[in-house]
């Protein structure tokens, strides 16, 4: 029996056998690698395999080709190792955020590295200064809260300039459809919202309303798990009963002139899907001072089972968000995409609910 690989199999053998030598050092990020037709002589492939197989390596970011010049290592070689991994978060100090952080600290901290964190306020420009930062510092590998993600992201060639440089990224909370194939770690807000409706429609409630982030991507998965909730129970989605909200606008959502417009959208409202705890919480406020009973006359849902659910004078019915589970996985990734070299899988966690005083129970 000949001994030789079956021809499908050629290619694999090639990239396998590249993958290796990288990991083994005989390459660092930034090195030519041998022309198609030294890498055919040298393995006995014809040129189409071997073109076969540097493409499998160049859609995983494992090599680069520059028209005219050759293919080089975009990452994986051995490099200077800084035992430093940045972390990029939109907050730190206050809601939800503190625990996920505490979690990527913990398992970055037990494995031999140093944080280096850094806070965008969800704002694109703070993000751009930091990943420059990175640059120029080195770092072995980012944990990233993205910015904005339901928006076009100006800094996608920073991200991209990162790669080349050999540094792998993990995203958690949202990531950028600018960058298909990232690594993530993030909660199934989709069917989070439906399951927020299912919710309302099973207390009695029969004209639903919400309030959504526009500029994250939480917000729109929210929202389009509230819109086929409302679908599939064969109901109608008013548009006059839906209200969105930027980050500029947070502060401002319940006071002056967008809290009377808050109100004129939700009035014949008698269920409210909110896009987090703080907004169920500033929502069920407003209300109150309105002189509407909650959950008596108006139900109320949020999302992350923050302490903010908590403290509210209504407690309110919630979904569960992994905070300390979703940092360590996201760290436990990025160490193996540094130590390894390998691709990791993305992982959506659900939200279970936690019933709490906001909606209201049948009788």
């Amino acid at each position: 029996m000949s001994n030789h690989p079956k021809e499908g199999a050629k290619y694999q053998i090639l990239v396998e056998n590249i993958r290796r030598e990288i990991h083994e050092g005989k390459y660092q990020t930034g090195d030519k690698l041998m022309s198609e037709n030294q890498l055919s002589a040298q393995y006995g492939f014809s040129r189409q395999t071997v073109r076969q197989a540097l493409g499998i390596l160049e859609q995983e970011g494992v090599l680069i080709r520059r028209r005219g010049s050759g293919t080089y290592i975009a990452r994986g070689g051995q490099t200077r190792k800084t035992r430093t991994i940045g972390v990029i978060t939109t907050y730190i100090t206050d809601y939800i955020f503190p625990t996920i952080v505490r979690g990527i600290e913990e398992e970055l901290t037990s494995s031999g590295y140093h944080l280096s964190l850094g806070v965008t306020r969800n704002r694109v420009e703070t993000e751009a200064q930091l990943l420059r930062s990175f640059i120029e510092s080195g770092v072995d590998g980012l944990i990233v809260e993205g910015t904005k993600t339901a928006l076009p992201n100006p800094n996608i060639d920073l991200y991209n300039k990162l790669q080349s440089m050999g540094v792998p990224c993990v995203f958690f909370n949202g990531y950028y459809r600018e960058m298909p194939g990232s690594v993530y770690v993030v909660t199934d807000d989709r069917q989070a919202g439906f399951d927020a409706v299912r919710k309302l429609l099973g207390a009695g409630c029969l004209r639903l309303g919400g309030i959504f982030k526009s500029d994250d991507r939480q917000g729109h998965e929210r929202y389009a798990g509230f819109a086929r909730g409302i679908a599939e129970a064969g109901g109608m989605l008013n548009d006059d009963s839906v209200v969105w909200y930027s980050t500029g606008d947070k502060e401002e959502l319940f006071s002056g002139a967008m809290a009377s417009h808050v109100l004129r959208c939700l009035r014949n409202c008698d269920g409210v899907v909110c896009y987090n705890d703080q907004i169920a919480y500033g929502l069920i406020e407003l209300l109150r001072g309105h002189g509407f009973h909650v959950p008596q006359e108006i139900s109320v849902v949020g999302f992350d089972n923050s302490s903010v659910s908590q403290y509210s004078p209504v407690k309110i019915t919630t979904f569960d968000h992994p905070k300390d589970e979703m940092g360590r996985l996201a760290a436990r990734k990025i160490i193996r995409m540094v130590e390894e070299g390998t691709k990791e899988t993305s992982v959506v966690l659900p939200m279970p609910l936690v019933e709490k005083e906001s909606v209201a129970r049948l009788k």
